[in-house]
């Protein structure tokens, strides 16, 4: 079952556009960014719920809107699974 302070993978979808430093600034290393058209997915986001959060905060403070939030159930980050 997932905890709150339990890493897990996340994929996040977004309408707006991040500003150009965002991925580098708030997101952990490994995260990647997939632009499409006036939206972008976040995906392989290795993160506990309080990082999500902030991330997806600081995202609508840059006025993007959260379409859709996905958790791969099956993996749990740190060797338990």
């Amino acid at each position: 079952m997932a905890t709150a302070s339990e890493p897990h993978r996340y994929t996040l979808l977004f309408a707006g556009t991040p500003d150009n430093t965002f991925l580098a600034d708030y997101c952990p290393a490994g995260t990647q960014i997939k632009a499409g058209n006036a939206c972008f997915t976040l995906f392989d986001l290795c993160a506990d719920q309080a990082q999500v959060l902030g991330i997806i905060r600081h995202l609508h403070n840059l006025g993007c809107l959260l379409l859709q939030l996905e958790i791969e159930e099956d993996v749990q980050l740190g060797g338990n699974k």
